[in-house]
């Protein structure tokens, strides 16, 4: 999933933005592998960008990582994501 592009003021942008529809994979089922996860439809709320992120490799946990956007899902929960595990949602 690519999504990234360069905004007008040569910063990498992205094609997201607060109230963007997009799809991406959730279960709340731990043992599913994350590539086996259904794909579910909502609408990010909130954005991050700015929360001073360290890489996943920085916290030295792979638990509570800070993700760039929050998405409330069309069936209830609020998720947290990055730019490459969300897609547009077209429908």
């Amino acid at each position: 999933m690519e999504m990234n592009e360069t905004s007008s003021d040569g910063r990498p942008g992205t094609r997201f933005a607060v109230g963007t529809r997009v799809r991406t994979r959730h279960s709340v089922d731990r043992d599913v592998a994350p590539d086996d996860r259904p794909v579910t439809s909502g609408a990010i709320v909130d954005e991050f960008d700015d929360a001073g992120r360290l890489s996943d490799d920085e916290y030295g946990r792979d638990w509570a990582v800070t993700k760039r956007w929050a998405v409330a899902l069309d069936d209830g929960p609020l998720v947290f994501r990055d730019d490459e595990e969300l897609e547009l949602d077209e429908s």
